[in-house]
């Protein structure tokens, strides 16, 4: 068996309840053959095996990226609310998230299953709202129904969308246009001058909307999941 240097993650092995790593070295003496699940991933899609996984699945993520300018046109924010001056169930940003992972390795690897997917958006929402993965949550509030929202993670120097959609029966209105011109007045607000948000290559229809909005893309990354053979959550 070729021997492989394996990162173990710690938060997504305890969330799945697996053995789940990430390769970082093909030259080691580490053996992998405990890892029930491996994330590989390649800024070029080189083929190679691991000796009994299997490669179910691949997708390339994009993230694209925007310099914010200072001298950004008099915006109307109508419907849009800051989830920290105006609080919401979780729940009804639920649908939401599972709308913006449509695209998800998570959604899309048959074998963690949509029980797992919708869990761990639930998930992603919760520690959204409680600020572990997000520092902000905007949400659009039309006729009383919330039909769309975005979460943004601030960094030193640059923020990044983590969730962001709008209810698939509103889709079309402007209503994602608003929520990213929300983002851009909010980073800007906090002096921070770059916006980046990450989707799938997959998702050609979020991919176009971003360049619309003179998003450039900035990185992609090619992520393959290699599953243990006879292994399945």
């Amino acid at each position: 068996m070729k021997l492989m240097e394996i990162k173990r993650l710690d938060w997504d092995s305890d969330f799945f309840n697996i053995e789940i790593g990430e390769l970082i070295n093909l030259n080691s003496n580490q053996n992998n053959n405990f890892y029930d699940l491996i994330y590989v991933k390649q800024l070029e899609d080189n083929e190679f095996e691991i000796e009994n996984y299997l490669n179910t699945f691949k997708e390339t993520k994009i993230v694209f990226k925007k310099e914010l300018s200072t001298s950004k046109e008099s915006l109307s924010f109508d419907n849009s609310f800051d989830f920290d001056t105006r609080k919401i169930e979780a729940s009804l940003l639920y649908p939401l998230a599972f709308e913006s992972g449509k695209y998800s390795r998570f959604k899309l690897d048959d074998r963690f299953g949509n029980d797992k997917f919708e869990q761990l958006y639930k998930k992603w929402v919760d520690n959204s709202i409680n600020k572990k993965f997000a520092d902000k949550i905007f949400y659009y509030l039309l006729e009383k129904e919330v039909v769309g929202f975005v979460t943004v993670k601030n960094s030193n120097d640059f923020s990044t969308i983590g969730l962001i959609a709008v209810d698939n029966n509103y889709q079309g209105r402007g209503i994602g246009k608003q929520l990213i011109n929300i983002v851009e007045n909010y980073c800007l607000e906090l002096n921070i001058n770059e916006l980046r948000i990450p989707t799938q290559k997959e998702n050609i229809s979020a991919c176009n909307f971003y360049k619309k909005l003179d998003y450039n893309v900035f990185e992609a990354l090619i992520i393959k999941h290699y599953w243990k053979k006879n292994d399945t959550i």
